[in-house]
């Protein structure tokens, strides 16, 4: 299924075209500078990804540094409980690499992500609550930067349980933001990231 919902699944592969975002997807800046632009994203051709033809990619981040995050995201899905995975694919950076699923998404401001890092070998858990990132839980990964990974997330209730390449690393509990919100990706600073078979369910209690 691609760039489609319905009252169970939404599933977006990124492949109904190049240029521009999926229908129904925005970008937004957690934590902009004063002047800054939005990074930019767009769907690009990429034959390595796990299901060609295309991935979305943040492209050119902007300038960005610090705490400044990147937030591509719909909110055609609203869900609280979630049973959700993306493959990611780290592209370059300086500052930061990789990225991951964010979910819970009230707006720039508040929501959840899990994300892995190839420069720091992890992968973490964190809140966003006006602006502010609390990480909530980590595990030290090793992985090849240079491949696509994936990254599930449950969370259901208050409970928070993570996967990377289909090993469970974080759990964890945290009702920072209760109600439900959208879903997309996330890259933090000048990472420039790829990411595909974007799929989001509901996680019955």
């Amino acid at each position: 299924m691609d760039e489609a919902a319905d009252s169970e699944v939404y599933a977006c592969g990124f492949d109904q075209a190049v240029g521009g975002l999926p229908p129904g997807w925005r970008v937004d800046t957690t934590n902009p500078r004063a002047g800054q632009s939005a990074a930019v994203w767009a769907r690009r051709a990429d034959a390595s990804a796990p299901s060609p033809r295309n991935v979305l990619q943040l492209e050119d981040a902007a300038r960005h540094s610090g705490g400044t995050y990147n937030l591509c995201w719909t909110d055609d899905v609203q869900r609280d409980d979630v049973d959700l995975s993306v493959g990611v694919h780290a592209e370059g950076g300086v500052e930061d690499q990789g990225g991951g699923p964010a979910w819970r998404i009230a707006g720039a401001d508040d929501y959840y992500l899990a994300r892995w890092n190839p420069l720091e070998d992890n992968f973490r858990v964190y809140s966003v609550v006006d602006g502010r990132r609390v990480e909530l839980d980590s595990a030290d990964v090793e992985a090849d930067p240079r491949a696509w990974h994936t990254i599930r997330v449950t969370h259901i209730g208050s409970r928070i349980t993570c996967w990377f390449d289909g090993e469970q690393l974080l759990d964890v509990s945290n009702d920072a933001i209760r109600a439900a919100g959208g879903a997309g990706v996330w890259t933090k600073a000048d990472a420039t990231t790829r990411f595909d078979d974007f799929r989001v369910k509901a996680a019955p209690r």
